[in-house]
């Protein structure tokens, strides 16, 4: 076929060497003419085929300590030459400079330098500028040339040559020029990324290898999850290590987020226990159940007491290890997924026992991560920071006092509501050996009076002996009116958090006063939609 090129001189420029010998002894064994520099020159030397040198090529050594090496004409003229172009091709013949066919580069290793924690000049020089011109300038001419961006396209390079005997169509020649572009943004972008300060008004996403899942939200969408490549933390959940189950759905991976996220924060969100455990059991992103004590299990127990009847098919997060003991407790209870550190093997032994149930070992998140969020709108999309750190303001509005013995429980209070879908509300209580649970929670109502007039949890499990006039109601954001403080009231609430802010605020001050209620400003809004 027309379209169909044999290959004939190939450039080689790489900065890792694994598995790119079998691709040398095969461009040998067709008879092409290899050009390369510095450390790969001397490698496919060591492999015993003979390699023309960047330097006798282009009458330059390498300079600069390496920064300069394939950047002239002489090589960059023989991978751009359009074949078909007499102007091109006399240009060639008349500054003797050979038509390049092949094109391997693999590029410095930005991301990993820059994740290593190296210093900034050592990250700094590994922005590849030779071998990112050389993939670009390759790509581009894609109808001549056949460009391997990266190790990743060193195996179907392998196979095209074995098929081909050295022959490409252009279908095949475009196919790696696509791949060329998709590592040359990628790298770009990553750059791009350590670069960017606060006040910059431009963002850069590169998505790579995503992952088919099952289905979306619901089974007629379709959905792909990807892993951000350049994210501040290494601790995240998207490097969570499965155990067992079957695949994960787009839904289980938002509810096992926010059940690591609630977790992991109510863990640092408390101070004064020792050895302490946080349990998260999470339903349609909002917890039905959170607690921190010092025993797994007492938090375990505290967390499904919450709301028993909506922890059925929950995910439940841990941030200690899940032993055999805590494997036998859920019995025949069914859930979805279950994240800790770490599983004992006796754990995995009762949890083999349910096929479908996914286990996800995963360290316990980071108080701060400086990681971004991300929603998309139509035709556009919305970045913000991530809602982390603690609250550290408590200021009292009212007459009667909020005892600095309820400061604690209302740090643990904030965190739990922050978790919960606007508009929210949390009670939170604290049992007699210090343990803090989520006893009520109301949320995602259109107004703040109805998701306090709807708690979920029933009873405020009065059962288990919770004493609402000891206990900690939050709001996640201000009181418009005094009608919440009303409903508290009769609920029998005597300690409220919110933020504060609203033009109403003496209103709702004032009525706090009147039913003898002790109330908190913290200045931090926690809406989450």
């Amino acid at each position: 076929m027309a379209d169909n090129k044999k290959i004939k001189t190939a450039l080689v420029s790489v900065y890792h060497k694994e598995n790119l010998d079998e691709i040398i002894k095969r461009l040998n064994e067709l008879g092409v003419q290899l050009i390369s520099t510095g450390g790969t020159k001397s490698f496919i030397e060591s492999l015993g085929v003979q390699v023309i040198s960047v330097e006798s090529l282009t009458g330059y050594p390498s300079i600069l300590g390496g920064r300069v090496k394939t950047l002239h004409p002489k090589i960059f003229g023989g991978i751009l030459s359009r074949r078909n172009n007499q102007g091109d091709v006399s240009q060639l013949t008349e500054y003797a400079i050979p038509e390049i066919d092949l094109v391997i580069v693999d590029l410095y290793p930005f991301e990993s330098t820059l994740a290593s924690g190296a210093s900034e000049q050592d990250i700094i020089e590994k922005i590849d500028i030779g071998g990112i011109s050389l993939i670009r300038a390759a790509a581009k001419n894609f109808k001549d040339v056949v460009i391997v961006p990266s190790q990743n396209e060193y195996q179907p390079l392998l196979e095209l040559l074995n098929e081909k005997n050295g022959e490409t169509s252009k279908e095949d020649r475009k196919w790696f020029a696509g791949k060329a572009f998709s590592v040359s943004s990628h790298y770009d972008a990553a750059i791009f990324s350590y670069f960017n300060g606060e006040g910059n008004d431009a963002e850069r996403i590169s998505l790579n290898k995503g992952q088919v899942l099952r289905y979306g939200e619901n089974p007629h969408q379709k959905a792909t999850f990807y892993k951000f490549s350049n994210v501040p933390s290494e601790v995240t959940l998207a490097n969570a290590q499965v155990l067992q189950g079957k695949a994960l759905s787009y839904n289980n991976m938002l509810d096992a987020d926010a059940a690591w996220k609630a977790a992991s924060d109510a863990f640092h969100s408390v101070t004064h226990i020792e050895n302490k455990v946080a349990v998260s059991v999470i339903k349609h992103l909002n917890p039905c159940g959170l607690a921190v004590t010092g025993n797994i299990l007492e938090s375990l127990d505290l967390a499904w007491a919450g709301d028993p009847i909506s922890a059925f098919g929950s995910i439940i997060c841990f941030t200690e290890t899940v032993t055999n003991e805590v494997a036998e407790w859920f019995g025949s209870k069914f859930v979805e997924i279950i994240i800790a550190p770490e599983f004992t093997e006796g754990a995995l032994e009762v949890f083999g026992k349910k096929k479908n149930l996914r286990l996800l070992v995963s360290p316990v998140k980071p108080e701060i991560t400086n990681e971004k969020l991300y929603r998309s709108v139509n035709g556009g999309m919305l970045v913000q920071d991530e809602d982390e750190g603690m609250d550290t303001q408590f200021e009292k509005v009212t007459v009667k006092e909020f005892g600095s013995e309820k400061i604690n429980l209302a740090k643990f209070g904030v965190t739990a509501c922050k978790h919960l879908k606007s508009n929210a509300i949390a009670i939170v209580t604290q049992k007699e050996n210090g343990a803090f649970w989520l006893t009520g929670a109301g949320m995602g109502q259109p107004n703040r009076l109805d998701s306090l007039r709807h708690l979920t949890m029933p009873r405020f499990n009065l059962k288990e002996g919770v004493k609402l006039e000891e206990s900690v109601l939050i709001s996640d954001a201000f009181f418009p009116f005094r009608d919440s403080i009303e409903a508290a009231n009769e609920y029998g609430v005597k300690y409220i958090v919110e933020p504060g802010g609203s033009i109403r605020d003496q209103e709702v001050i004032d009525a706090c006063n009147e039913f003898d209620i002790a109330m908190v400003f913290t200045g931090r809004r926690h809406f989450k939609h």
